[in-house]
């Protein structure tokens, strides 16, 4: 596992991230030499998460809002594709199913 100081993760975030995803490996990353957080790639945070409900909760949440675009993608096409104004579309999205979904 790999040990890194916020000022390095900063300057080398890109190649971090390529690294996390290419080896699967957890990155520590410190501040002040003292554990502050870690980085891992999202296959492995889902799997941590599977025995909890969260997971499961997460991806419900996630296809609540894939259906949701999915929807306003129809009733768009349905309205003979995007139009000049589609503010009251993108509004009746939001009072179906709120911001924070």
């Amino acid at each position: 596992m790999q040990m890194i100081s916020v000022t390095e993760m900063r300057g080398n975030i890109r190649d971090i991230l390529a690294q996390i995803g290419k080896t699967r490996e957890p990155v520590i990353i410190l501040q002040r030499s003292k554990p502050v957080a870690y980085l891992v790639d999202p296959e492995t945070f889902e799997k941590s998460l599977a025995g909890t409900g969260e997971a499961r909760s997460r991806r419900e949440a996630r296809q609540k809002s894939l259906d949701s675009v999915l929807r306003l993608r129809s009733e768009i096409v349905g309205r003979g594709g995007i139009q000049e104004d589609t503010t009251a579309l993108v509004k009746r999205l939001r009072e179906r199913q709120g911001r924070h979904e």
